[in-house]
């Protein structure tokens, strides 16, 4: 697959999870989109996918982007 066409795919991807997400995404979120019901399958995934959260206040939140490109990637799209 082209870099194009990866770069596409990462795009799309990114536009369909900011619309629903914005920004910055909880573990929740995160959790809907991998398709996990544990809250701790879903932070033990997060963690071996290279996602690290960033603190603001008191919650944990991942960038929309990272994860984005994240999931095309492990779709075996990269």
């Amino acid at each position: 697959m082209s870099n194009t066409a990866i770069y596409r795919e990462v795009a799309e991807k990114r536009k369909i999870l900011r619309e629903q997400y914005g920004g910055m995404m909880s573990l929740e979120n995160v959790k809907v989109e991998l398709g996990y019901r544990s809250r701790e399958s879903a932070l033990a995934a997060a963690r071996e996918m290279g996602l690290s959260p960033t603190r603001i206040g008191r919650m944990k939140k991942y960038d929309t982007d990272q994860v984005a490109k994240r999931l095309v990637e492990l779709r075996g799209m990269c």
